[in-house]
């Protein structure tokens, strides 16, 4: 349609800008046309006179307030954005800077990083292959750099070290001009001899820095934010030893090939300008992430604020980046938060990290980081042994004819050949037509039988064939499309070839993925059910030092196992058919075995589990690897029988299921994304793909719920011990040592070859010392020990001990010498862990026997003081009296410190019982007072108490003192769940509400105020009131597997108990009616003092025609309300009075124990009709309003409807 000419005859081009607004319509110029664009322009030529009485309207709405605040607002605005124009002004330097050109190129290196290293690998190992010595570097570069590649990551930083390395091993390649490795350069050196060495330091150097990086990817955001600046500089060294040895390299190969000094000069001089731009890129290199959390931290005060601030550190591990909550706006899933463990154990191992130094951090990781190197060498060299080539594999050409000559196997080239394919086909019609071309197959080797005819498919394995269908086509699809994105590729096809087994055929391997997979994974899903059913039935036989450990392992596996274990379609087919199969089964089970071995069962990252399982899709060995590590898991509940193992132990083992749960996390939402892109319901694809693995992953809202658990009946499995394994040794099986393995031990002072080699000044301080620190009370804390010994540069000293509170540290120093001669003596102490680190400066007294000084926590100010002693050991220095008291009278002092120290050396040699009732009473008295310390109960009273016992008792004995603190700790239940009244972790009885239904239990502590208290959810249907029926748990239970029979078993429980109580009391009816009318008593209640068996003895009288009811405890008669144990035979009736259930804290009497659950006996409260009656007026009212709503949204569209219309 033409565009109509507007013009206005009232307003001018000039005028335009004006306030004054046309109250006329325009005049609009209809050009000739069509009747069609006559009709078109007269109805624009009504939206123009609809425009023009909305500019009338707004000529009254110029007047207003509302006009005036708009206007207002649009000021502050245009100001904003003029702050915001001169923010950005300020900071245009800093961008230019960061985007300078030395910048954009290391930017540009490390964003390409990942894709040059394959080439430059390749290079470097045929440089190797004309220069063998170099062959050690190549190797650690090669292994350090796959490893890296293994991780899900993006760290700048580690990119740009990696960055560095790459370049520093790209000068190597100069070696390739040195055609002659024997030639004899200046100063006749082969250019071996001249490079080896510095070859070996710079695998030492690659291998390093793979372990500082692997240390540093595996921390936290949090850990990286705070402790930022000290990783910062801890990884910097190794740009500059990269940057170092690249130099080194140039000079020698300028030497050696004589190119000369000044040309070599030169290339440094240029290495120089790249490093610089590197470490800035390297400073500069900070995630979104890190500055966003970066921002919260200074927001709170900062990163020592934080520190010691459990408050805030527990916000900030809540925190969740921007990205993350973008990604759940736009409905996407965010990958994986590893995290083992409940919050408040989170919260500690978060606080081991943040004081945990660099250097600590990296040594302790290095056993683990040469695990995975051995990992790694081991899969490069199954690589080449795998490449192996099939009887009946084409050989690829150099020159192909078309997509198909890319494809190894021969019967899938004809097929592809033969469809036309070109370099991808959809994984539908790809299985069709490969069914198809294996019946063709086998027909026409029916018709040609007793024929010279050669086929492709061999008489062993026809059988096959049966599972080569239209049934199995999906599982055939998911084995070649391994990305699961609805094509195989040719590179899929050969891949998938070539990883089957030697000796199968290709049939053999389809029938295998067809149905063999399937099988197998049945077979491992069923022992994982009873390995974890045995579990369970174990946990009354484990010691309760290690039951906490125990509960909170099957907290953090048990659902999620059993989330995939439970979804999984399972198939049993017959024996023949596994047997074909074993072979494969068995060789899998034993590689995944000996990864787990490698690394001693500890997962500790994803490039490590991808070590142990292989590249492709984690299901594909998912159950197997989960079987392998529960059962080592179950030999470790074995041992938890008989023996305390370490805290650690159970708490790595789950960590590390954990990280298998990650990957299937990943593996889950790599899916979810693809199939959205693909336009697919995701729930639908999951109910089909791997054979609904993943499908309770996805969404198990309703497999988890309470109502579901409710119902659901768990797999049991008995445990007898006689009929598990019996030769299995704990070195075998556990990583840790048991605490008690460290007590007592006497030190092993060995000189080393250091200490021979020290100089005078730093000889006088090696050895063991003993000793004591001192504040504000004298001693702060136990008895210190540990021994000196010389650095390997002679001129300074370490040592490294375990403090009484059973956290390590270590200890360097180094010494001055002052003007008038006297040698100060200065050193820190870092803790691994928790405490801060102290500086120490000391002399020693003229016989070099007591080094003593002064003390801080920095090292300009030490206030407080501290005395070692060389040669005095640790059971006489517990008899030294206090300064105060050397102050007050030394030679008071000193009598009774020499009459204290023999007479406790005579009553321990004696073995006396003064001697041993003393040193009971001085750990009883210990241990309360640690009992004080982690319920946050300390007084001033009981820092003098300690200040007493630390210098009575030997730092063996404080050492001991504190393990059997934690052994105790570890004993009292804590139930993982919170009071619904208080809010606080319930310990001791949880009380359960068994009459609201809702999402989730309703839980109360035993305290009267909230099990009396009422309480309302938005998931409970109606409010819960003190009369509801409560079960009573003293154990700690697994909400997943135990919350429903424990539910169901209450409901029975309640329901025979309130029988037998109500059987009871119409008995006591009936006695009183017949006594009454003076008939013989046929009932009996009275107490009866003593023993519930001699009560029941009793009243078992040939008059007796109904048994009294009496509290297993008492005895006594016990009617409404009552608790009745729901664990005990139901032929038992075993009921527990109030009193004797409060007083006690649960009574064991017979086999009825303590930690037996308990249903309340309440009367029946029936309820109040005029409650009923509000409710119901309610209903109706919101009844009423729903319909008046309805009602209105059809008025709402009927308006628009006639609003269109009247428009068009």
């Amino acid at each position: 349609m033409p565009i109509p000419q507007v013009s206005s005859p009232d307003v001018s081009p000039a005028d335009s800008d004006q306030e004054n607004v046309p109250s006329i319509p325009p005049v609009i110029a209809f050009p000739e046309g069509s009747d069609d664009d006559l009709d078109g322009l007269k109805k624009l030529d009504s939206a123009f006179r609809t425009v023009a009485n909305a500019q009338n309207g707004f000529q009254a709405y110029k007047g207003t307030t509302a006009f005036g605040i708009v206007n207002k607002t649009g000021d502050m605005l245009n100001a904003i954005n003029t702050n915001v124009t001169s923010a950005q002004s300020m900071s245009s330097p800093l961008k230019s800077a960061y985007e300078s050109e030395a910048m954009k190129t290391i930017r540009s290196g490390v964003n390409a990083l990942v894709d040059s290293l394959p080439g430059l690998i390749k290079a470097l190992d045929e440089v190797a292959k004309l220069h063998p010595f170099i062959g050690i570097a190549v190797g650690a570069f090669r292994v350090v750099v796959e490893l890296d590649m293994k991780r899900r990551d993006n760290d700048k930083k580690i990119a740009s070290l990696f960055l560095e390395m790459k370049d520093m091993m790209e000068a190597l390649l100069q070696l390739d001009n040195i055609k002659d490795r024997d030639a004899v350069g200046p100063g006749g050196m082969t250019i071996e001899a001249r490079m080896q060495n510095l070859v070996k330091q710079t695998a030492d150097d690659i291998t390093a820095c793979g372990n500082a990086c692997d240390t540093y990817a595996k921390k936290r955001l949090i850990v990286k934010v705070i402790k930022g600046s000290v990783w910062e500089s801890t990884l910097k060294t190794y740009i500059d030893i990269f940057a170092k040895r690249r130099k080194d390299f140039t000079f020698a190969l300028a030497i050696h090939t004589g190119a000369g000094v000044d040309d070599a000069n030169r290339k440094l001089d240029t290495l120089d300008h790249k490093i610089d731009a590197v470490l800035e890129f390297f400073t500069k290199a900070v995630s979104p992430e890190q500055q966003e959390m970066a921002a919260l931290v200074q927001k709170k005060g900062g990163p020592t604020a934080v520190m010691g601030n459990p408050e805030a550190l527990s916000e900030l591990l809540k925190f969740k980046p921007t990205a993350v909550t973008t990604a759940t706006k736009r409905g996407e899933r965010e990958a994986p938060q590893h995290s083992s463990h409940p919050a408040e154990n989170d919260l500690e191992s978060l606080r081991v990290e943040l004081f945990e130094s660099p250097a600590v951090a990296i040594r302790n990781n290095l056993e683990v980081f040469e695990r995975k190197l051995k990992m790694q060498q081991r899969e490069f060299a199954e690589e080449m042994r795998g490449m192996v080539h099939h009887e009946g594999d084409r050989v690829i050409d150099a020159v192909t004819s078309g997509p198909h000559d890319k494809i190894i196997d021969p019967d899938i080239h004809e097929i592809w050949k033969e469809m036309r394919w070109r370099g991808h086909v959809k994984a539908r019609h790809f299985v069709l037509a490969l069914r198809d071309y294996y019946r063709q197959q086998i027909d026409v080797k029916k018709r040609a039988r007793g024929e010279n005819f050669v086929t492709c498919i061999h008489d062993d394995d026809e059988w096959a064939l049966e599972w080569i269908n239209i049934n199995r086509l999906q599982a055939i699809a998911e084995a070649f499309d391994d990305d699961a994105s609805g094509f195989i590729t040719i590179a899929e096809v050969n891949q998938f070839t070539s990883s089957r087994p030697k000796d199968w055929s290709l049939l053999h391997w389809l029938a295998y993925w067809a149905i063999g997979w399937q099988m197998t994974a049945t077979y491992y899903r069923d022992k994982i059910v009873e390995l974890l059913a045995k579990m369970f039935a174990m946990r009354p036989r484990i010691h309760n030092a290690n039951t906490e450990a125990v509960q909170k392992y099957l907290l953090t596996v048990y659902r999620r196992a059993t989330t995939l274990t439970s979804s999984f379609i399972c198939t049993y087919q017959d024996d023949s058919l596994k047997a074909r199969f074993q072979s494969y089964v068995d060789a899998e089970e034993q590689r995944l075995r000996e990864g787990l071995e490698t690394v001693r069962y500890d997962i500790d990252a994803m490039d490590t589990l991808t070590l142990i399982t292989g590249p492709g899709r984690i299901e594909k060995s998912l159950f197997p690897l989960l079987y392998l590590l529960l059962k080592r898991d179950f030999e470790i509940f074995r041992l938890c029988q008989k023996m305390i193992i370490h805290k650690d132990e159970l708490w790595d083992a789950a960590d590390t299921i954990v990280w298998v749960f990650d990957a299937v996390a990943y593996r889950h939402n790599d899916l979810e994304a693809l199939f959205k892109q693909q336009r697919l319901d995701p729930v639908q694809q999951f109910k089909s793909y791997a054979n609904e693995l993943f499908d309770y992953w996805h969404d198990d809202s309703k497999f988890m719920s309470l109502e579901n658990l409710r119902e659901l009946e768990w797999t049991e499995f008995e445990y007898v011990e006689e009929n598990e394994e019996q030769n299995v040794e704990s070195k075998t099986i556990l990583n840790y040592p048991s605490a008690v393995h460290n007590l007592y031990n006497i030190p092993e002072d060995i000189v080393s070859d250091s200490d021979a080699m020290a100089d005078n000044d730093v000889k006088s301080i090696l050895g063991r010392w003993h000793g004591l620190i001192g504040a504000e009370r004298w001693p702060i804390t136990a008895i210190v020990s540990f021994c000196f010994h010389a650095s390997a540069d002679s001129n300074t000293y370490e040592a490294s001990d375990v403090a009484a509170h059973g956290t390590g540290y270590t200890i360097h120093g180094s010494y001055t010498k002052k003007d008038d001669g006297t040698i100060e003596y200065n050193f820190s102490r870092t803790y691994i862990a928790r405490l801060r680190k102290t500086y120490f400066t000391g002399t020693l007294d003229e016989d070099g026997e007591r080094l003593s000084g002064s003390w801080g926590y920095s090292e300009t100010e030490k206030p407080y003081r501290f005395i070692f002693w060389k040669n005095v050991p640790p059971e006489t220095l517990i008899a030294r009296p206090p300064p105060s008291e050397f102050e007050e009278n030394k030679t008071k002092a000193l009598w009774k410190y020499a009459l204290t120290a023999v007479h406790n050396e005579v009553r321990r040699k004696m073995f006396s019982w003064s001697f041993l009732k003393g040193r009971r009473a001085i750990r009883q008295e210990y241990l309360a007072l640690l009992e004080n310390e982690s319920n946050n109960l300390t007084t001033l009273a009981d820092l003098d108490r300690f200040a007493v016992l630390d210098r009575t008792a030997t730092c063996e004995d404080v050492r001991c003192f504190y393990v059997l603190s934690d052994y105790q700790r570890r004993s009292v239940p804590t139930h993982l769940a919170d009071c619904d009244n208080c809010g606080e972790r319930i310990h001791g009885a949880r009380m359960i509400c068994i009459q609201c239904h809702a999402k989730d239990t309703l839980d109360f502590c035993d305290k009267p105020a909230c099990r009396e208290a009422n309480k309302t959810r938005e998931d409970v249907t109606q409010p819960h009131v003190p009369t509801h029926a409560f079960v009573k748990v003293r154990r700690v239970l697994n909400q997943t597997r135990d919350i429903g029979k424990l539910l169901r078993m209450s409901d029975a429980g309640l329901e025979r108990a309130r029988k037998l109580l109500d059987s009871s009391a119409e008995a006591d009816t009936r006695s009183s009616a017949s006594e009454n009318d003076g008939t013989e008593l046929k009932t009996e209640t009275k107490k009866v003092e003593g023993p519930r068996e001699e009560a029941d003895a009793a009243g078992s009288g040939a008059n007796a025609k109904v048994a009294a009811l009496t509290c297993v405890s008492c005895s006594s008669v016990v009617s409404y309300p009552c608790w009745y144990c729901i664990d005990c035979p139901t032929d038992g009736n075993v009921f527990v009075c109030v009193d004797c259930d409060e007083k006690n804290g649960g009574v064991t009497v017979g086999d009825h124990q303590d930690t037996h659950s308990l249903v309340t006996c309440k009367l029946k409260v029936v309820e109040d009709d005029t409650e009923k009656n509000t409710e119901q007026r309610l209903s109706a009212v919101e009844g009423r309003l729903a319909a008046l709503t309805a009602q209105m949204e059809r008025i709402e569209k009927l308006l628009e409807s006639l609003a269109v219309s009247r428009s068009a």
